[in-house]
């Protein structure tokens, strides 16, 4: 008997669902109209963004620099040269950000500068026509003697790029109110490094300190400089390694640089010290005690004019 074949099921092909196939037509077609319409919108934003910087916002001079937070002390010829260095050359759009970065980078070399907090755009008489600078700048607070010049430095010991000779000390020390506004520091033995860079050297670091600790203090008008030429005692170990000298060529010892340690046993506070001053200056009128000089080192003001050491009546502030 024959072995029967399986038949083959025969398969049918379904017919295609007219109203599926509109829909995905319908959705493709509007996934293009949408790509289209992006691009069309996209040139549209681009044109106008062009017609709009030469066009309706022609720039016609480079933006004018503001300089935001400007400091008290900053004099109107140097806020001026700040301002004229960080400028840019020619016109730019008022949507260049390139031209941030290059006045970001033209401030941080500035050695007036510390800090770039913000350069920005701003609205003048133009959208752009302002660049708005926020900086951090170094204070000057002491000129530092090097030979035929006088540079000033900031609190940090940074140099600035401003140096003065002797003929203009007066000028520059004696503020309007003609009260001190800066002192010199004298003898330091580590030569002026470029503008902006810090001055190297412990005795001027010393020196800076002493100098910003005596600022404002009314009975140190009359001490004009502070001379470190025998720091760490490398002249005389016995003799004051700091040492104030005042208006009439006369010599406040002061000693040690602030900070040199807790050992009172060897010299008083610098507390202890500013009293003596005060106490001087109250009694006498005169800082230096009406004398050559007058030593602070000790728990007893010592001055020449006395066979034995003069005991300090004052209080150290608390």
């Amino acid at each position: 008997m024959p072995k029967s074949r399986k038949s083959k099921p025969i398969s049918f092909k379904k017919p295609r669902d007219p109203e599926r196939i509109r829909r995905m037509r319908l959705a493709l077609a509007h996934t293009a109209g949408a790509m289209l319409l992006a691009g069309i919108l996209g040139l549209g934003v681009a044109a106008d963004r062009r017609y709009v910087e030469w066009k309706v916002i022609v720039p016609t001079e480079p933006p004018r620099v503001v300089l935001k937070n400007r400091p008290v002390w900053m004099s109107d010829f140097l806020a001026e040269e700040i301002a004229r260095t960080a400028r840019p050359n020619g016109t730019h759009s008022a949507f260049d950000h390139q031209l941030l970065v290059d006045t970001v980078a033209l401030l941080k070399a500035n050695p007036w500068i510390a800090d770039v907090r913000q350069v920005r755009r701003a609205y003048g008489q133009k959208p752009g026509d302002i660049l708005e600078v926020d900086c951090d700048y170094r204070a000057p607070v002491a000129l530092v003697h090097w030979k035929d010049y006088y540079w000033l430095v900031d609190g940090n010991g940074y140099k600035l790029p401003e140096a003065f000779g002797e003929q203009f000390l007066t000028r520059i020390m004696i503020g309007q109110d003609h009260k001190m506004n800066i002192r010199v520091i004298e003898g330091v033995r580590t030569p002026p490094p470029e503008s902006g860079a810090h001055w190297a050297g412990d005795d001027l670091k010393a020196g800076v300190e002493l100098v910003k600790l005596l600022y404002g203090k009314p009975y140190a008008e009359e001490i004009p400089k502070v001379d470190v030429s025998n720091y760490a005692g490398r002249h005389d170990p016995k003799a004051a390694q700091l040492v104030l000298v005042t208006r009439y060529n006369t010599q406040v010892r002061w000693g040690r640089p602030i900070g040199a340690g807790d050992d009172f046993f060897v010299e008083v506070t610098p507390e202890q010290k500013l009293a003596y001053m005060q106490a001087i200056y109250d009694e006498l009128h005169r800082i230096d005690a009406n004398c050559a000089w007058v030593d602070l080192r000790f728990d007893t003001i010592t001055r020449p004019s006395l066979a034995t050491p003069q005991t300090a009546q004052a209080k150290v502030p608390q």
